[in-house]
């Protein structure tokens, strides 16, 4: 997530240009060649009437923006369900550590002991739902949260994340067999891997639905369409100014394109996706203070581009 450009306006003009150069180039090349053909080398005919392209522009700028619209609701959601993880894991740390107490069958050192199971596993559930969704399953992140038999049985899950949850309630079950929770705690963590549960499921559902293929296809062909049409519209009734007139309105467009292409998947690991990462280790930080750790590690600090541009990953 983005936290902050550069405060230089030149550097901010400088890292937009960089990250924009391809599409820049193009348009330039298309207003310098309409320029060339129309009042260089004469051919009138290249000209182009401009009211049916300025009609089109209205409508791809209607229809870039409904889809924008859908892509930030999409964005937005999958930081509403971090959101969420974040406040229920902070909660589940909080009953996992109170609610659990010792009884005849279950003593005082297999309590702290099953408090700190719970609590890693909890941890490592964050990290493999990250993983998950950017679908890049690293098992060493893992480990360390993980005992021996938990680590082998992770390596043969097709669904991690899920599958660890299921462990957290089989868990839970035998501790409130043992009398280590009444009936009423039981129920409230077993609420809590349920809506682990649920707030997964909405990751996954934002991660997997992906948009229409016609929808981003024929948006990109009219782009690129109405992208060419432009120079070869403006040129008639106009002389050189017709090439930066023709970059500032194709560039608009394009970064239009482009924020709506980069929010609807939230989850990559980009600048200004849902810093996943970063969430996880303040939430790790929480839960292993709650435990009543002294070493525990830094928050992830912001990276910066190399334009100064501060984000979390």
């Amino acid at each position: 997530m983005i936290l902050h450009f550069a405060k230089n306006p030149f550097t901010r003009f400088a890292g937009i240009v960089f990250y924009n150069r391809k599409a820049i180039l193009w348009v330039t090349f298309l207003a310098v060649a309409a320029y060339v053909l129309y009042h260089v080398l004469g051919i009138k005919g290249v000209a182009l009437p401009v009211a049916p392209v300025s009609i089109s522009g209205v409508g791809l700028a209607i229809f870039l923006g409904f889809r924008n619209s859908s892509a930030y609701d999409r964005w937005w959601e999958a930081r509403k369900v971090w959101g969420g993880i974040v406040n229920y894991s902070r909660t589940w740390g909080m009953e996992v550590t109170s609610f659990i107490h010792p009884s005849e069958k279950l003593p005082a050192h297999e309590v702290n002991e099953a408090k700190r199971v719970l609590i890693y596993r909890h941890i490592a559930w964050l990290y493999a739902l990250a993983m998950h969704l950017r679908k890049n399953i690293d098992h060493a992140t893992l480990e360390p949260f993980l005992e021996v038999h938990d680590r082998e049985q992770a390596k043969t899950f097709k669904n991690i994340p899920s599958q660890l949850i299921n462990l957290q309630s089989n868990h839970v079950e035998r501790l409130f067999q043992k009398g280590g929770m009444n009936e009423f705690k039981h129920l409230e963590l077993n609420r809590k891997l349920e809506e682990m549960y649920n707030l997964q499921g909405k990751a996954e559902r934002i991660k997997n639905t992906v948009f229409p293929y016609y929808y981003n296809f024929f948006t990109r062909v009219f782009l690129n369409l109405f992208l060419i049409l432009l120079p070869f519209a403006l040129v008639d009734q106009m002389g050189w100014e017709s090439i930066p007139l023709s970059i500032s309105i194709s560039f608009v467009f394009h970064i239009l394109d482009k924020s709506g292409t980069i929010t609807e998947e939230p989850f990559e690991g980009r600048a200004a996706d849902t810093p996943m990462t970063a969430l996880c280790r303040v939430i790790e930080i929480d839960l292993r203070q709650m435990l009543g750790e002294e070493s525990v590690p830094e928050p992830i600090l912001p990276k910066y581009s190399r334009f100064q541009v501060a984000y979390l990953e």
